[in-house]
């Protein structure tokens, strides 16, 4: 679907991506994560030609957007940014029909459209199409930037840290719409966030970034259960490995009685991260903790009640 390769992006301060090799397939909500100044907002500019490399080719759908008609490109994509970006002298509506402007919907069917999209992120069309976004708290605001996102049904949705300025409720609440309306739209998201939770709970796949670089690739529990280097370790134990302990999983409920003596006995100080890397190893093996058995797909539906924030 969206394709790097070789690509280098080079300002006067310097690299800020180096000879960068990536594929994000069609309909996977792909993240790249890393610190500040890696290079994960350069890389999602590219992509809509917002940004264009020094060097080396991006392609999407097996054609090199350079090539592309730029107009044409962006109608196809979708974008979000932090706090909603709205316009300040804009109704809700226009804000977000904004696209839709752009591709010539006519009133009855913009308007149809962009009601539909406000019930489905949570937002009452009567009550708030009329609305200035000075009206709206800074989560309304970013549902409104969601809706005009994917208004024009566009094939892939860019997320540059939309969350960032949020509260932790807010937050959760559209990392959790972000996930359905992914899984029901079936679009290609790529996300950007420094945020490891967010990256963990919302991703198929990730990329880590650290210096322009691309230090790792692959699903959640791979990169977790196997980093690529001291880097990609030190990045994700920081922000996470020391939160989730075994006893927490049995705290909510999952796991049986032991009645299966090919468990792998493991301590309930051990974190999910040391489970997921038998998993790994052993996809099907069972562990036991103080006598509860736990199965691989515990770990799938614990990790569920962490997206959703609430623990059964």
């Amino acid at each position: 679907m969206i394709e790097f390769k070789n690509v280098s992006k080079e300002y006067e301060q310097g690299l800020a991506l180096n000879n960068l090799n990536l594929n994000i397939d069609e309909g996977e909500l792909f993240v790249l994560v890393g610190p500040s100044g890696s290079g994960k907002t350069t890389l999602l500019k590219m992509i809509n030609g917002l940004n264009t490399p020094t060097t080396g080719e991006i392609r999407i759908a097996d054609e090199d957007i350079k090539n592309s008609n730029i107009r044409q490109l962006r109608h196809n994509i979708g974008y979000v940014l932090q706090a909603g970006a709205l316009f300040p002298n804009m109704t809700v509506e226009q804000n977000a029909s904004i696209q839709l402007d752009l591709l010539g919907w006519n009133e009855t069917r913009k308007h149809d459209r962009i009601c539909e999209l406000m019930v489905r992120v949570g937002l009452d069309p009567e009550t708030f199409l009329s609305r200035m976004p000075s009206e709206l708290s800074g989560g309304e605001a970013q549902r409104v930037g969601i809706v005009r996102a994917l208004a024009g049904q566009p094939n892939v949705v860019l997320m540059d840290e939309p969350f960032s300025a949020l509260d932790p409720i807010s937050r959760a609440q559209l990392q959790e719409l972000v996930f359905e309306l992914h899984r029901e739209i079936e679009t290609t998201f790529v996300f950007v966030t420094h945020d490891m939770q967010e990256a963990l709970k919302l991703a198929d796949r990730l990329a880590v970034l650290y210096q322009g670089e691309l230090q790792q690739v692959g699903n959640p529990q791979d990169i977790l259960s196997h980093p690529a280097n001291q880097f990609v370790k030190d990045f994700f134990d920081n922000d996470t490995s020391v939160e989730i302990f075994l006893q927490q999983v049995i705290d909510a409920g999952f796991g049986v009685q032991q009645t299966d003596e090919t468990a792998i006995p493991m301590g309930d100080d051990q974190t999910i991260f040391d489970w997921s890397r038998e998993i790994h190893d052993r996809p099907n093996q069972l562990i036991v903790v103080d006598q509860i058995i736990l199965q691989p797909e515990d770990l799938v539906n614990y990790m569920a009640t962490l997206r959703v924030g609430v623990i059964r």
